[in-house]
């Protein structure tokens, strides 16, 4: 059986576009695994890192969560965090999961500043998803 010439070409330029779409959302995707982004959490929101994202509680209180009681690793410290544990300021903490995040600490009132690199879903007190105030 034989294809025609116009067949052919029209296959040729699916592959290729399918080519060019492909390497578009490669290109998408490690951008936003890159993204530096600073957020604010208030009034008990919480944020969770996509697996590979990492924060640094710039100021305030935050303590780690996680809805499988596993632990955030603390480059900085060298340790894991349990759900519960208190952030300390300026530590690298790296997100393995998306089952792991920080949450404004309920005793504090003062700006809690997180800066964020990579992806992120952030959620209000009630667990809704939010956009959290960011620079």
């Amino acid at each position: 059986m034989k294809l025609s010439v116009k067949l052919v070409i029209g296959i040729v330029a699916l592959i290729a576009l399918a080519g060019v779409i492909t390497g578009a959302m490669a290109l998408k995707s490690i951008q936003d695994s890159n993204k530096i982004t600073n957020i604010e959490l208030v009034d008990g929101q919480s944020v969770y890192g996509i697996p590979g994202a990492q924060m640094i509680v710039r100021m305030g209180k935050t303590i780690a969560v996680s809805t499988d009681n596993e632990g955030i690793p603390d480059l900085t410290a060298g340790k894991d965090l349990l759900p519960g544990t208190s952030v300390a300021d300026n530590h690298l903490l790296f997100f393995p999961k998306d089952t792991r995040g920080l949450k404004a600490d309920p005793n504090t009132d003062n700006e809690i500043w997180i800066t964020v690199r990579g992806g992120f879903t952030a959620y209000d007190s009630n667990g809704k998803k939010i956009a959290p105030i960011s620079e």
